[in-house]
């Protein structure tokens, strides 16, 4: 029986989707209140509401941890299921306590919580993923479960299926896309001001900050389902020929990544293919990479039972019987 660890660096990396969600909350709620022309918090302000939440989603995702280390459960699933709960939970508290920029609108603080919950599935996946496990300590080394933990297996492996490995890898074209937005956007005032001589459009730093936070979302709700259904063919294409390193799975999506663009080169407006096709590779490279850094391996399943009247029909495929026949001579 195994534990997940207790990893200050796995802590770390599951507080990632939390702050990405966080942020994206925050920048929409300074957005709502430029829109009603409300009088716009303080930095230090957003900064602590920022971090207190942020804080409370580790405490309780850490608390969840032990909770489930207690119980000595250690499926990734679990751990997923827990930090969407701890998430919610953390969301509630923030709610109930008014620790936000401002109340959601009415009829919207279900339809909001549903970012922090997958935010918070992420993370409680990235944790079990990265803390690593452990034997439970109340197996002795010497015991038959001690023993047990370090066998190693060499028989045939694959790539397993993994829902939230596809979710991960699912999310990268709007993560990318966004920071690149973010970035190009960043740079129009320099260009405008290259261009002219004179000094380019003032954005203010509530649009900087709302404008990727708008593009994250809109673009994560257009692309996440063509992405997971890509994810999953590239998986089985992988299964298919036998693939299971993550070079070749970053290999196969740059290549499965560029025939989708050259398919849909006549939807768009760029003129120069190489627009087109050097994100698309870079993106199916990276999704590809990463859905096997998280899906892991799996050993392969036996074959089916085969259901036999007649014994003598048990003949094996390169048998000199399946190759020719014999042959009876009638008097």
């Amino acid at each position: 029986m195994y534990v997940i660890n207790n990893s200050f660096r796995a802590l770390i990396v599951a507080l990632i989707p939390l702050a990405v969600a966080h942020a994206v909350m925050t920048a929409m709620a300074l957005l709502g209140a430029k829109a009603m022309e409300a009088e716009a918090p303080a930095p230090d302000q957003v900064l602590m509401f920022y971090l207190t939440r942020l804080a409370i989603d580790c405490g309780l995702l850490y608390g969840g941890h032990l909770m489930l280390r207690q119980r000595r459960v250690s499926s990734r699933m679990a751990y997923a299921i827990m930090g969407g709960a701890m998430a919610v939970v953390g969301y509630a508290i923030a709610i109930r306590n008014s620790i936000e920029l401002s109340p959601p609108a009415g009829g919207t603080a279900l339809t909001i919580g549903l970012l922090p919950a997958v935010a918070g599935m992420i993370a409680g996946f990235l944790y079990g993923q990265f803390a690593g496990v452990s034997a439970a300590a109340r197996f002795p080394a010497l015991s038959y479960e001690g023993l047990a933990n370090s066998l190693a297996f060499d028989g045939p492996t694959r790539v397993r299926t993994s829902i939230a490995g596809i979710v991960i890898a699912a999310m990268i074209p709007a993560l990318l896309t966004t920071v690149l937005s973010a970035t190009v956007v960043a740079l129009l005032p320099a260009y405008f001001n290259y261009l002219t001589g004179g000094p380019g459009p003032n954005v203010g730093p509530i649009m900087a900050a709302a404008i990727p936070a708008q593009l994250f979302l809109t673009i994560l709700v257009a692309t996440i389902v063509p992405s997971a259904v890509f994810v999953l063919c590239l998986h089985h294409i992988a299964r298919a020929l036998r693939r299971h390193r993550a070079f070749e799975y970053a290999a196969l999506g740059g290549v499965m990544a560029l025939i989708c663009a050259y398919l849909l080169m006549p939807l768009t407006p760029f003129t120069s293919v190489s627009y087109l096709f050097i994100p698309a590779i870079g993106y199916g490279a990276i999704m590809g990479a990463l859905y096997r850094r998280f899906a892991g391996l799996e050993p392969l399943p036996l074959p089916e039972a085969v259901i036999a009247d007649d014994t003598d029909a048990l003949v094996g495929a390169d048998h000199p019987a399946r190759r020719r026949r014999g042959v009876i001579l009638s008097n």
